[in-house]
């Protein structure tokens, strides 16, 4: 006989991630524990490995359940083992690493209720992929997803892309933007950076990954004819900082390109900054451009896979430019520093950003979660023998 739940018990939700690495995905799962938590939901947020910068968020903190995982590709049996003592009536898995192993684990205890959230593109070239799909394709993955209860996507251009590569028929695919994070106001720019704000600044953020490619955006700056009179200012960390350093070195820019490490807070540098640009291979949502629209500064983009162009609404809230277009981005660059390039009004943009509020993703998330649990309810909670604790 199939244990039941007794009928006053909240359903369980857990949320999985690898880890607690502060990526976008990574902090729009704690807001989703943080919306079904005060949605009256038991939730547990599964962790692979426990390390990252988010280690110490309040509510990694609160609902953390470590699964003391050896590394975040070996963790199928430790979702199982929790699924089977816990027995979620969804679980929902961010980030591709944590989507095999959830697939992985379904496959060996089919009644698993399984939703995917999909925030990276799909659609990119081989070289920048993630090893598994480099190395075979989507194919493995459709054979892992098949008859999954849903599928959270962060673009519409994205949700085309999962129901192309994963089969994932579109009435389960739903989309639900990443929303603008709720923060206090920002605070003032820290005395020790004023100095890189002696002249006019055009700035970035984000990992120094080869997906951001500021490789091109360092290129573009050296090609624009701004050094001595404007600065680049790259904000972020990442793998490939040494070889940017370089080329910085090899193009001659010297101190024409600042580069501003991880910074919590963008606002206070966008502030002072006279434009933006992102020079993305490929984007899920590149949310970094809604707080640069919200700051009043133009904004200039590759329109790269998914992203960047339903986030300016095709092009009518900043610049779109062919990706690679290494001449047109140094043309934005100057036109941002002469003033030419400007931002759109503010109520334009607030109106816009209606679509990215907190209060309206909590809605879109919750309505997500409640049409996949009613998909679920067919398929029985997970069962078997209880295992030890997962963590």
């Amino acid at each position: 006989m199939v244990e039941t739940d007794p009928p006053d018990q909240p359903r369980r939700i857990a949320v999985l991630l690898p880890s607690l690495n502060g990526g976008g995905a990574e902090r729009v799962a704690l807001f989703l524990v943080d919306v079904l938590a005060r949605s009256g939901y038991a939730v547990d947020l599964l962790v692979a490995v426990n390390e990252g910068s988010l280690v110490d968020h309040p509510i990694a903190r609160q609902y953390r359940v470590d699964l003391r995982a050896p590394n975040e590709m070996l963790c199928g049996p430790h979702i199982v083992r929790y699924c089977r003592r816990a027995r979620p009536d969804l679980l929902i898995a961010f980030v591709h690493t944590a989507k095999i192993m959830a697939g992985l684990a379904r496959k060996w205890v089919p009644e698993i209720p399984l939703a995917l959230s999909v925030h990276a593109a799909l659609d990119i070239p081989r070289a920048h992929r993630f090893w598994v799909r480099r190395w075979f394709g989507h194919g493995p993955e459709r054979w892992l997803y098949r008859d999954v209860l849903g599928c959270h996507v962060v673009s519409r251009a994205l949700g085309e892309q999962v129901q192309a590569h994963f089969a994932i028929p579109a009435d389960r695919t739903h989309l639900v933007y990443n929303p603008i994070p709720e923060r206090e106001p920002p605070l003032p720019l820290p005395v020790e950076h004023e100095a890189w704000f002696d002249r006019p600044v055009v700035m970035t953020a984000g990992r120094m990954t080869r997906q951001k490619d500021h490789a091109t955006l360092i290129r573009a700056f050296a090609r624009s004819g701004l050094a001595g009179r404007a600065r680049l200012l790259i904000l972020g960390e990442g793998e490939l900082e040494g070889r940017l350093r370089d080329l910085v070195q090899r193009l001659g820019l010297g101190d024409d390109v600042i580069f501003g490490g991880f910074q919590p807070d963008v606002r206070p540098y966008l502030a002072r900054a006279c434009g933006f640009a992102l020079t993305s291979v490929f984007e899920g949502f590149a949310i970094v451009l809604t707080e640069a629209l919200m700051a009043g500064v133009p904004v200039a983009t590759f329109d790269c896979p998914s992203g960047p162009c339903e986030v300016l609404e095709g092009g009518k809230l900043g610049l779109l430019l062919q990706p690679g277009d290494v001449a047109g981005v140094a043309d934005a660059l100057r036109a941002m520093v002469a003033g030419e390039l400007v931002a759109p009004p503010a109520d334009q943009v607030a109106q816009s950003m209606e679509r990215f509020s907190s209060p309206q993703i909590a809605r879109d998330y919750l309505a997500f979660v409640e049409q996949c649990l009613g998909r679920g309810l067919a398929r029985g909670p997970v069962h078997g023998p209880v295992q030890a604790d997962a963590g």
